[in-house]
């Protein structure tokens, strides 16, 4: 239904999106163009106009846009399958996956590399990467996916409000597309989310749905996380069970050359050999205290290991390469580059 311009104004507008979770100024950077003005907002047709960039930026449905009673609603494609920890309210994260899955759509649409996931195992797609990598890293995993037709991107554009989540894969006409949303620097822990999320892929978890991890963790006891961490922990290790053990009260930067060591020795990155040891001393520890010394050291472990490492950055800028602008309209162009290029 199209309304006039006396029946709705952008002010309604902004007050209808701010009472669902999204800002006016949020509205006004990332839901608009570029070249939109504040005084333009008075001309006829404005509105309607304004409505349409945000219904096709943020997946949400025009007509809810446009009644001036009705709360703006997203599309039905946004449906979801969620994978949250306990005491996580599955709507609180409605917003940022809906975001997400926009973004999803138009990679998917501009990927330049048919769909082709022949792979079956984490130990053949490590045996893959390895045959022209020393180890399976944060670029290796990027090149496997793109070479696949698999879109990988970093987007965290969100109302500061919102909850985000760590990981996602989206199916748009049977290609998969991987969404990281952690804002983490390390390349490290950004190759495991996308392990991770590779492996709901590979397993079959994530078919022609939105598939959403809250929060991506080794002690989940839900079955298909458990698949998923087995995966990527054989993808990035060698094996789905390994548990490195370094000795007790290294230092960040003694933690960084013992695993250094074994990283030659065993061909795994050292960046995933510091986190496993992490992982697998905090699950052991008995206080909370001793779990913040842990992750302390690990992380300046990291910290000497990456330098000054910029994972969401580089996971983009590789993006770049394999998508296609072209193939999308104007404005789904100059969004995608607002979203995950600048």
């Amino acid at each position: 239904m199209i309304l006039s311009q006396t029946q709705i104004k952008m002010e309604t507008l902004y007050e209808r999106l701010e009472a669902i979770g999204l800002p006016e100024k949020f509205i006004r950077e990332q839901a608009l163009p570029s070249w939109w003005d504040e005084e333009f907002e008075d001309t006829e047709g404005a509105v309607i106009e304004a409505a349409a960039y945000i219904s096709r930026r943020l997946n949400l449905d025009i007509n809810s846009l446009l009644e001036p009673q009705a709360a703006p609603t997203f599309k039905r494609s946004c449906i979801a399958r969620f994978k949250t920890k306990q005491g996580v309210v599955v709507n609180e994260l409605l917003i940022a996956h809906c975001i997400a899955a926009r973004i999803a759509e138009m990679a998917a649409y501009a990927c330049t590399t048919e769909f082709n996931l022949v792979s079956d195992s984490a130990s053949i797609v490590r045996n893959k990467i390895l045959s022209d990598r020393e180890f399976v890293d944060l670029e290796g995993l990027l090149h496997f996916c793109w070479s696949c037709g698999i879109p990988v991107v970093h987007f965290d554009r969100y109302p500061k409000s919102q909850d985000k989540f760590d990981g996602m894969v989206a199916s748009f006409d049977h290609r998969p597309v991987i969404v990281i949303s952690l804002n983490r620097c390390s390349r490290s822990w950004l190759a495991f989310i996308l392990a991770h999320e590779l492996g709901h892929i590979i397993k079959g978890h994530a078919s022609n749905t939105i598939f959403i991890d809250e929060k991506v963790l080794l002690e989940n006891p839900d079955i298909e996380e458990v698949e998923a961490n087995q995966f990527a922990v054989e993808l990035l290790l060698g094996k789905p069970d390994i548990g490195y053990n370094f000795p007790a009260y290294l230092t960040g930067e003694e933690m960084a050359d013992y695993a250094r060591r074994i990283s030659v020795r065993d061909r795994v990155d050292s960046g995933a050999i510091v986190l496993n040891n992490a992982w697998n001393k905090a699950f052991r520890v008995a206080t909370s205290k001793e779990e913040r010394i842990i992750w302390a050291t690990a992380n300046k472990s990291l910290k000497i290991l990456e330098g000054d490492a910029d994972a969401p950055s580089y996971i983009n800028i590789y993006a770049q390469q394999y998508l296609d602008l072209d193939k999308l309209d104007v404005d789904s162009q100059d969004y995608l580059e607002l979203a995950i290029m600048e």
